[in-house]
């Protein structure tokens, strides 16, 4: 028996700690341009992303913090050769998940914690947020953690609360 409450906290401390490590991952790139969306940029860890200047890359942001925490959540979407001949011919055409993935609960290693005002209540540091056409990785006192256009900036995106179909997802690892 006290084997099993052992290995219960040593998995509940481990889940802990990647949450932890997605916010402290996240925390250190505040006012990065690295990011941003004028900036052209092969993805860290994968040679088959890779994504051009004018591209939005919060997805790529949200998937690297994941990926510097020590979970893989792939790349399950691919550009249309047709429209990026360039990238297809280089086979750098995979997409790490965007916000259609987190909203229909397709990315593995996260679970759905609540929608709207549930999830923001329910919210903790390192959960992934996902809205409208942005996502981001929550932070602290109603705030979030996520790339623009110019930087990766903290803000209260995601609490504001006129964001529509909001989702908070958390971290549980392989099931």
């Amino acid at each position: 028996m006290n084997n099993i409450i052992y290995l219960f906290l040593l998995i509940t401390i481990a889940y802990g700690d990647m949450q932890l490590d997605i916010y402290n991952n996240a925390k250190k790139y505040i006012g990065e341009k690295y990011w941003a969306k004028d900036k052209e940029r092969q993805a860290k860890g994968n040679e088959h992303v890779f994504f051009n200047k004018g591209d939005w890359k919060c997805n790529l942001f949200v998937y690297e913090m994941i990926l510097d925490s020590g979970y893989d959540i792939g790349t399950p979407n691919e550009l249309n050769c047709f429209r990026h001949p360039i990238l297809c011919f280089r086979d750098q055409l995979k997409r790490p998940p965007c916000v259609t993935e987190w909203k229909n609960e397709e990315v593995p290693g996260f679970v759905l914690i609540g929608e709207g005002d549930e999830g923001r209540n329910k919210s903790k540091k390192g959960d992934i947020i996902a809205a409208d056409s942005h996502v981001g990785i929550v932070s602290k006192n109603k705030k979030t953690i996520s790339a623009t256009d110019k930087e990766i900036v903290e803000n209260d995106w995601g609490f504001r609360g006129d964001e529509e179909e909001l989702k908070v997802f958390r971290y549980v690892g392989d099931e």
